[in-house]
């Protein structure tokens, strides 16, 4: 959805997160806005708005496990930074300099910021998929999933969990008495 209002876009995702229970989903505390500028000095990327103003209410979320990561800079756990780190420099096959691995699939594969593709009237970065096992080029880039990061959110975030749970993070239950598939 291309919209030169990501805030809005951005405050109503906030907004559906709440909704689900404090057992399932993370909101971490807004960012300390001086994290932002090191981790965009430190690699000369820079970091989309929509992002940026999503770490500015959340720092990071995870619902059920699928995470939209933040920024920390510390020596332990999984943020940004350390993801960047090692898909760029600790891996057999790095990642192209452009892209920015923010949200892991479970399976060593990432959701990325294509910093070459600007959507949103700037504002935003088209999404791609990085498999971490193909060596991609030049011609055989990583596949577009969506246009920013609101797009990903509600579907791959908010979207997957509603097939299969409700807000609560009970089980929905089909005709046959087991979760929908």
């Amino acid at each position: 959805m291309e919209t030169n209002n990501y805030k809005l876009v951005i405050e109503n995702i906030i907004m559906e997160l709440k909704k689900f229970s404090d057992n399932i989903v993370t909101l971490n505390p807004p960012i300390n806005p001086t994290l932002i500028v090191k981790f965009e000095k430190k690699y000369q990327l820079e970091l989309p708005n929509d992002y940026k103003y999503l770490l500015s209410q959340s720092n990071g979320i995870n619902l059920m496990g699928d995470e939209v990561l933040g920024i920390t800079f510390s020596n332990y756990g999984y943020d940004l930074t350390s993801t960047y780190e090692f898909e760029h420099f600790n891996v057999q096959i790095p990642q192209f300099d452009y892209l920015i691995p923010f949200s892991p699939d479970g399976g060593g594969n990432f959701y990325c910021f294509d910093t070459s593709k600007r959507t949103n009237n700037g504002n935003s970065y088209k999404i791609v998929f990085w498999c971490s096992n193909y060596e991609y080029s030049e011609t055989d880039e990583p596949e577009i999933t969506h246009d920013n990061l609101s797009d990903f959110i509600s579907e791959c975030i908010i979207g997957w969990t509603l097939e299969n749970y409700n807000y609560d993070g009970s089980r929905k239950v089909t005709g046959n008495g087991m979760g929908k598939y």
